[in-house]
């Protein structure tokens, strides 16, 4: 397997979302059978020796071995309730208090996961060693099995503290913020890698040349069953496949879009048969939601619907929205001399769409901008993202936040007509309102 299929097998296995049910199913298989193969193992180790049974057990009877299973099974099933509520809650809580992105995130938690297949696996196990403790003779010791059902019982502990901190993580809006950071930081590495790399098979941040021939148009057709939202494709791929047919493709959607039924997807010229959609369609990946895993659209996207819930009339909470910007500044940081130091790739026969660093800032400001005019704090915060973006860009890069800036002083004598309100909310600060002379740093348009 070349590098580039290794790559585009990672980001597949990556980024498509795993489904809740296929791994407590899997344990749940894993409990019944363990309750089937360690009461044969015991059975040959009482058989072969009976003071093995008694030095392990010297002190307990079957009846106090059930009762023992019996309580921890009990245990298990209430531990089974927890985490279904548990899951409940979050996605409860993150769908009406943060965003519908960071849903399939939660859903798709491992530790959740974990928990609730291994509470059930438990519960299970416990009980068909109780019932063949009941049914079997006297002189049979589940030795090997009780000493099972104790470490499952302890690893259903552990499980149970990883939940409560995975369920404190999705209720404390500031840790959720440094996990969906994080993986924001991790689809700013993945898609803008450091070193200055080409811009890829012929990346686009505006509509490519127009071409003379009349292209074939490819379109989805049936709905892929894992979603329609683009969340990757790969460029590797589709560019060995225009080299192998001799075609020039171009890719229409751009990661991030909804793809409906019978939408076109590929541009193909000169022309192309039947059999070349199957060959280009296998080399995109499709899912439910546009999450922040996805790129560092999808992380700026969901810090921004965080942001804009809090400065709702309903929540109010303008602090939270600063938060968010905290970690929007972090993510352009990072963004902007990736951006700036990308090469331009040669032209090639596969060709698509990219971002720019002006959709970037787009994305990431403008929607808090406008809903957060009425906020003095989200303003000066925002105008200190400007500024500190500012220092890590080119002189052209500068350009999209010069313009917002400029739109911000406009609005600040409709907005805060008095003097003293219209003179603070020109101040950029990194905290909102830490201080009433905010940063002494001068914004981008000063220095450039």
């Amino acid at each position: 397997m070349t590098r580039g299929r290794w790559q585009w097998y990672l980001t597949r296995h990556r980024l498509r979302a795993p489904r809740f049910w296929p791994l407590p199913v899997t344990l749940l298989g894993a409990g019944l059978f363990l309750s089937w193969l360690f009461p044969l193992i015991d059975r040959e180790v009482t058989y072969y020796g009976d003071e093995l049974g008694e030095s392990f057990f010297a002190h307990l009877d079957s009846g106090s071995m059930a009762t023992l299973l019996s309580a921890v099974a009990g245990g298990m099933i209430t531990l089974t309730g927890l985490v279904f509520t548990a899951i409940t809650l979050a996605m409860q809580f993150g769908a009406s208090q943060l965003s519908v992105r960071v849903v399939p995130l939660l859903g798709q938690d491992a530790v959740m996961r974990w928990a609730m297949g291994t509470f059930m696996a438990t519960f299970v196990y416990t009980l068909m060693i109780s019932v063949r403790l009941a049914v079997s003779q006297e002189d049979y010791r589940p030795v090997i099995s009780m000493f099972f059902a104790i470490l499952l019982a302890v690893v259903c502990a552990a499980l149970f503290f990883a939940l409560v901190g995975r369920v404190t993580t999705v209720l404390n809006s500031g840790l959720l913020l440094r996990y969906l950071a994080a993986e924001g930081r991790k689809a700013v590495d993945r898609t803008h890698p450091n070193g200055g790399r080409t811009a890829g098979p012929a990346e686009d941040a505006a509509a490519p040349a127009p071409d003379h021939a009349e292209p074939v148009v490819i379109r989805l057709g049936t709905p892929p069953r894992h979603g329609q939202t683009l969340i990757a494709y790969d460029d590797h791929g589709l560019e060995r496949v225009a080299r192998r047919t001799g075609a020039r493709i171009q890719l229409v959607p751009v990661v991030g879009d909804f793809v409906a039924q019978e939408a076109p997807l590929f541009l193909v010229r000169p022309g192309a048969g039947p059999w070349v959609r199957r060959d280009l369609t296998r080399h995109l990946l499709f899912g439910t939601t546009y999450s922040a895993g996805t790129d560092p659209a999808g992380a700026l996207r969901a810090f921004v619907d965080i942001a804009l819930k809090a400065l709702s009339p309903a929540v109010n909470d303008p602090g939270r929205a600063v938060q968010c910007l905290d970690h929007i500044e972090d993510l352009l940081v990072m963004i902007a001399p990736r951006i700036a130091g990308r090469q331009a790739a040669a032209p090639t026969a596969f060709r698509h769409r990219t971002r720019s660093w002006a959709d970037y800032v787009c994305i990431a400001t403008d929607e808090i901008r406008h809903f957060g005019s009425a906020s003095m704090q989200v303003q000066r915060r925002l105008r200190a993202l400007y500024a500190t973006a500012a220092e890590v860009c080119t002189p052209e890069q500068v350009a999209p936040l010069r313009a917002r800036l400029a739109t911000m002083d406009a609005e600040v004598g409709a907005q805060w007509p008095q003097d003293l309100d219209g003179r603070l909310a020109r101040l950029p600060d990194s905290q909102g309102l830490g201080t009433e002379t905010g940063d002494t740093r001068n914004g981008p348009a000063h220095r450039h």
